[in-house]
């Protein structure tokens, strides 16, 4: 995985912002569904979307133009494909609030980048980059819409990823010492906090319900341990300390692998567009030790966990 720093700025032009998601799919089946159609139509938009399309003219230079249908909103989006390199990069505008005069109160650059990834139990997955720059963003209903960009993107890929047969749900930042993963749920901050803190329920979804040997005492200096299989079929204990325990909102711990050095993680729990957003932010001491958790198909293991959590709270 690159390395990048969060690339979210003040909202209006400028604004960046920059989303990664691994499917489990092909590479040219996940580019070919941001320039079909039929694929295009049934995952674009956030939860609740649906989409009418006019034009998908996949070429450079041609035009985008799709009505979208979802609570609250009925709208004409427009765009244009820029490059097409399939199945590594595609290009292309997306346009919002159109006004009488034909201008666009929004126009957003999207550059998207697939990469063919190996890892426990995909073969053949892909790994997709998205890169959305605000090159344009004038009027007073445009902030609102830019605020909530981030969602919305998350929640489309989400659906893409039912639409490809697996993935896309979780949200993964690579930065400076840190690994950031996130995902949304469709329920209460204090049904995912007690998913988190009550071991009868930690034992149904953390490793997919393989976790064995879970112990935990949730208090401030409280230690927590379990065993799970890796990726290379050895047994690996997990263990650490509670530091800082908010319900529901926020979940501090340290979190040692093996006789690794345990490091500091924080699980955030906010509520956005009716759901909840679990955020793990982990902080490791130097680059070296985070890329060797990496390499332990632990991005992989927790998507997993958090599936069968999702499972779990419905």
């Amino acid at each position: 995985m690159a390395e990048a720093a969060s690339l979210d700025k003040p909202l209006g032009a400028g604004h960046e912002v920059r989303v990664e998601r691994i499917f489990e799919a092909p590479i040219e089946l996940v580019y070919d569904c941001f320039t079909d159609p039929e694929h295009f139509r049934r995952w674009w938009g956030p939860l609740g979307c649906e989409n009418e399309i006019y034009v998908l003219d996949a070429r450079p230079g041609g035009d985008i133009s799709v009505r979208m249908v979802g609570p609250g909103y009925d709208h004409v989006m427009g765009g244009a494909f820029v490059e097409l390199d399939r199945p590594r990069r595609l290009v292309f505008l997306t346009k919002a609030f159109q006004a009488p005069d034909g201008g666009w109160g929004i126009v957003n650059r999207n550059t998207v980048t697939f990469e063919m990834v190996s890892t426990e139990g995909m073969a053949n997955a892909t790994r997709m980059v998205l890169h959305t720059l605000v090159e344009r963003a004038e009027g007073a209903l445009v902030l609102g819409a830019l605020a909530g960009m981030r969602a919305g993107w998350s929640q489309s890929f989400e659906r893409l990823g039912e639409l490809v047969g697996g993935g896309g749900a979780t949200d993964i930042e690579v930065a400076d010492r840190k690994l950031i993963l996130a995902r949304a749920f469709d329920v209460p901050a204090e049904r995912v906090w007690a998913a988190l803190t009550q071991p009868e329920l930690v034992r149904r979804w953390f490793a997919a319900g393989a976790a064995r040997d879970l112990e935990m005492d949730l208090r401030p200096g409280g230690h927590w341990s379990l065993t799970v299989n890796g990726v290379d079929g050895a047994q690996h204990r997990l263990w650490g300390e509670f530091t800082g325990i908010e319900p529901p909102s926020r979940l501090a711990l340290t979190w040692g692998f093996d006789d690794q050095e345990a490091v500091p993680v924080v699980y955030a729990l906010s509520e956005e567009w009716g759901r909840t957003l679990l955020t793990r932010t982990a902080s490791f001491p130097n680059n070296a030790y985070r890329v060797r958790i990496l390499g332990t198909g632990f991005v992989r293991a927790m998507e997993r966990s958090y599936a069968a959590l999702a499972d779990l709270l419905r």
